[in-house]
Formats: C-alpha cells, sequence, structure tokens
C-alpha cells in the first residue's frame, strides 16, 4: 500500500473521532512525545504527521477522548480464554475486529466505550493473554506493519463498533468484583480536614475515566464508611458526587495543564521545571496541597523517576516545598505546599508569575490522573496519565 493510501485510510479512521498519532516504524513507540495529550482526529494534523513521518506505524489513543477501548486477544491462549468466558456468560457483540500480525494470530476487538461507567485497562486480569486498552494506552491499526513484517488488517473494515456485554463491562470496570466481594481495608484514614478533599480528589478522578455520578456516589459512600474518620454525612457525600459529577469526562488534567504552563517559557530547564510545575498545581489550589507524582514528572520531563526525586529533595531542601503527607496509595504521591521564597536565597528564573494571575487555563480540581482531549487555546503538552505508557 502507498503513503498515500496508508494516509487516506487513517484518515477515514479519524472520521470516526479516534484519536491518532504517529508511532515508531513496525513498532509502537509513539513519535510524539506527550501523545496522550497530543493525539488528534484532526485531518490537517494528520495530514502533516504523516508527511513528517511518512513511514510510521498509526496508533489510536482509546478510552473516553476517543469513545473506544479494545479487548487485545494474544493468540491461542488468548483465543481459549475468551471462550471459556464466552462459554459462561454469553457471546461478545460481533464488532469492528483487527488482525495484529503476530504469528499466532492476535487480534483486535474494539467496543464502544460506555457512557455510564469507567473502563479500565489491564494485562491479564479479564483472562490469561486477554488485555484490555482503554485511557491512558495506545493501540496500532491497519495498515500499520506489525515487528514480524505483516500488516495489521481489518477483519470486517465496514462493521460497526458495538458496545461491549454488561458481563465484559461489569468485568472491566469492576463491577463483579465490587459486588460479590467485602470492601478492602481502608488505604488511608481521613480525619477532619481531610475528608471533604480527599473525596473529591477521588470523585474526580473517577469522573475523568468516565464514571457517572451514580457510580461516584456509590464508592463515595464506600470510600467514607471505610476511610472518613468519623463518616460525614451521607448528604454532604451526595453532595461531594454531584460536585464531581459536573466536571467534564475526561477533562483537563491538572498537572498536564501546568505542565503545559511551564513549557511556555522555552529558556528553563531540569531543576527550574520541577519547581515552576509545583508552583503552576500550587496556584490552581490555592491553600489546599497538590499531589506530585514522580513517575508522571518523569515522563512529563523526560527523565528517569528518581531524577524527579532528587529534584523534589532538593526543592525540600531549598524552601520551596513542605511535605504535609507522605505516600498515599489511591492518589500515587505524596502532598505538599508550595511556598514562595526570595529570589535572592536560591536562584531561579521564574517563568510562571509568582502572583495569582498565573496563566493557568481554568481552575482545576487539582487531581493528577489521565487526560484525553485537547482543548480550544494554548496547546497542552504533556496520561493514568504518561506519556510513555505501553502501546498494543
Amino acid at each position: 500500500m502507498s503513503t498515500a493510501d496508508a494516509v487516506e485510510e487513517i484518515a477515514h479512521l479519524a472520521l470516526r473521532g479516534w484519536r491518532l498519532l504517529p508511532c515508531a516504524p513496525r513498532g509502537k513507540t509513539p513519535l510524539l512525545k506527550c501523545w496522550p495529550v497530543l493525539a488528534s482526529s484532526d485531518l490537517a494534523t494528520i495530514r502533516e504527521w504523516a508527511a513528517q513521518f511518512p513511514e510510521c506505524n498509526w496508533g489510536v489513543a482509546t478510552g473516553p477522548g476517543s469513545r473506544v477501548f479494545v479487548l487485545d486477544v494474544d493468540g491461542e491462549a488468548g483465543r481459549a480464554s475468551l471462550a471459556a468466558l464466552e462459554a459462561q456468560h454469553g457471546p461478545l457483540p460481533v464488532t469492528l475486529t483487527s488482525k495484529t500480525g503476530r504469528a499466532d494470530g492476535g487480534e483486535h476487538r474494539w467496543f464502544k466505550y460506555p457512557s455510564d461507567r469507567s473502563v479500565r485497562s489491564s494485562t491479564g486480569t479479564v483472562g490469561t493473554n486477554l488485555d484490555v486498552q482503554s485511557g491512558g494506552k495506545l493501540v496500532i491499526v491497519p495498515p500499520s506493519v506489525h515487528a514480524s513484517g505483516r500488516h495489521y488488517r481489518w477483519v470486517n473494515p465496514e462493521q460497526t463498533v458495538a458496545e461491549g456485554s454488561k458481563w465484559l463491562l461489569d468485568l472491566l470496570s469492576g463491577e463483579s468484583r465490587m459486588n460479590h466481594s467485602a470492601p478492602s481495608g481502608p488505604v488511608r484514614v481521613l480525619v477532619e480536614g481531610q475528608r471533604n478533599d480527599g473525596l473529591f480528589r477521588y470523585g474526580c478522578a473517577m469522573r475523568r475515566r468516565g464514571a457517572a455520578q451514580d457510580e461516584i456516589e456509590r464508592r463515595l459512600h464506600q470510600k467514607n464508611e471505610r476511610e472518613c474518620k468519623p463518616s460525614l454525612q451521607a448528604d454532604e457525600v451526595r453532595k461531594i458526587a454531584a460536585s464531581a459529577a459536573r466536571y467534564p469526562v475526561n477533562g483537563p488534567d491538572p498537572l498536564e495543564t501546568a505542565w503545559g504552563n511551564v513549557l511556555s517559557e522555552a529558556q528553563m530547564r531540569g531543576y527550574e521545571q520541577f519547581v515552576a510545575l509545583a508552583r503552576c498545581l500550587q496556584l490552581a489550589r490555592p491553600g489546599l496541597t497538590i499531589a506530585l507524582p514522580l513517575k508522571r514528572i518523569g515522563k512529563l520531563m523526560a527523565c528517569d523517576w528518581t531524577q524527579a526525586r532528587r529534584w523534589k529533595d532538593r526543592a525540600i531542601r531549598d524552601g520551596w516545598l513542605r511535605l504535609k503527607e507522605r505516600y498515599i496509595p489511591h492518589v500515587r504521591a505524596a502532598l505538599y505546599t508550595f511556598h514562595e521564597i526570595s529570589a535572592s536565597t536560591v536562584p531561579l528564573r521564574p517563568s510562571v508569575p509568582l502572583s495569582q494571575d498565573a496563566p493557568l487555563a481554568k481552575p482545576t480540581n487539582g487531581l493528577v490522573g489521565q487526560a484525553g482531549t485537547v482543548y480550544s487555546g494554548t496547546p497542552i503538552v504533556s496520561e493514568e496519565s504518561s506519556c510513555n505508557n505501553l502501546a498494543s
């Protein structure tokens, strides 16, 4: 297939609303540093990338942004696992399917991303050699070339994308596990002064992954009972769930928004960027704590997370950061507050203004989660979440 024909085929996928991105030839590595945010369905952008990377493979950023998720069936073992599940629960609907180019016959089954719940990416959780690619993951599409030299191809190119069976969605969203098992023990204790903020963070993270208000409310009630000491009143929890549900599905991620503001100043590098990033996060949450997920920050800054940890430690020594709460599992970060110090004490070129007039795109909920859409205005250059997530 010629390059021009390949571009036209990819453009056809963009018309479905799928967010596409160029990947390494015969590979899955994104050629865009911050692909979860930059992936696009804009035809002009896609043609520019095709001209820039004429031999590239193409991937789709799955999840709410493209309104699709993928069941990745790897070889004979994957097909056997899926057959066992279908024998137990019923067959999956016929849907758009692609062959991956694996010698043992891997395939991708494409399904609509549900509007009433979130779908989690997973590896082997549903069954042996059955992976789920959703928010924060990319999937290679035809006519890309597999590492084996075989082309990815559509089994049924005119087939529509079907909705997943209820049993599959229950497995992927954790509904079955949640309804048939006892709640897990508390991850942390939320005491007075932390309860509302902790529940709101959790609810907004669920919302960005696509959860509906009723699901958010149910999970917050459970979390309130397990982790809030003393528990909030039920009406208060409902109000928190309603507030979280007002945010857009797959809305702007605060970490990536802050990083986009930092990148507007090209002269800054390394430690200066790290401090400016913390400053932006704090300006978005005046008077509240900020999370600094070092692994995600390392990916945004194109460095190993241990380097981000060294910058964090230095920022604490220099007085920019103060630790407020040690590592919290569900936030995947410790909590800090940012404090302005004299520039004469620690030299730092502040690209982001020190006043409350910092050029934030809009007030954010201060959570750290996955982003999936590009909003108008200044482009955000930045995941769960993750400029280098694994691809399929």
